[in-house]
């Protein structure tokens, strides 16, 4: 069972998934805790976590606001996310135990699911699980860190410029869960360096869909 922080934090990611907010909106504690029906509390606990994971911005004595996409931000999270999570897929290559490589491919076939029936919480949460299972795996607490906080970052672009996250009728194709798979091959495969380069090579056709269209 969630607990009231945990509740609220994915409570407000939801929200914003399904564009109940906007970049530049101030998400306001005691809007949440009415929502929630919860003390602010938890919910300010809740936007602390996510402004330290880099989701959103803190703005002094107004609050918590999602940030406003800026290309060269963009330009740079994701070309920060390509260094470290190609270095993180070849240490998983190198250091994972068999056991936490069948973990790991266990959401493959929930990417895909989720994909198909166009499930966007549900594939926002299995992409997380995936990109930070590999970070995880790789067993260097630093890079994993790193890692996590450039995610999340990311997502505020992915959740208002990639077509799979918005309500339109318009097929989105997405070479995601192919390359999830290619990368899962290749730390399988022991394969460092082509861990390494698939990833990056993920990384950067997603950057590519979002923001070089």
């Amino acid at each position: 069972m969630l607990n009231a922080e945990e509740k609220a934090y994915r409570f407000i990611i939801s929200s914003i998934l399904s564009r109940q907010y906007e970049p530049g909106d101030f998400l306001l504690e005691l809007d949440l805790s009415e929502k929630l029906d919860m003390s602010r509390t938890p919910v300010s606990r809740a936007l602390t976590r996510l402004v330290s994971e880099g989701f959103l911005n803190k703005m002094p004595k107004k609050g918590c606001y999602i940030p406003v996409p800026k290309p060269a931000d963009a330009e740079m999270i994701f070309t920060a996310r390509m260094c470290a999570e190609a270095e993180a897929a070849g240490l998983a290559a190198k250091n994972a135990s068999s056991d936490e490589m069948q973990k790991l491919a266990l959401y493959l076939d929930e990417d895909k699911l989720a994909y198909a029936r166009k499930d966007r919480e549900g594939w926002a949460n299995v992409n997380e699980a995936f990109h930070l299972g590999i970070a995880q795996i790789g067993h260097n607490p630093y890079l994993e860190k790193w890692v996590q906080n450039m995610f999340w970052r990311s997502n505020v672009y992915i959740f208002y410029f990639d077509g799979f996250y918005k309500d339109s009728d318009d097929v989105v194709v997405h070479e995601t869960p192919e390359q999830h798979d290619a990368v899962m091959q290749a730390i399988f495969d022991r394969d460092e360096e082509e861990a390494r380069t698939l990833m990056r090579n993920h990384i950067r056709t997603t950057y590519s869909k979002l923001l070089l269209r």
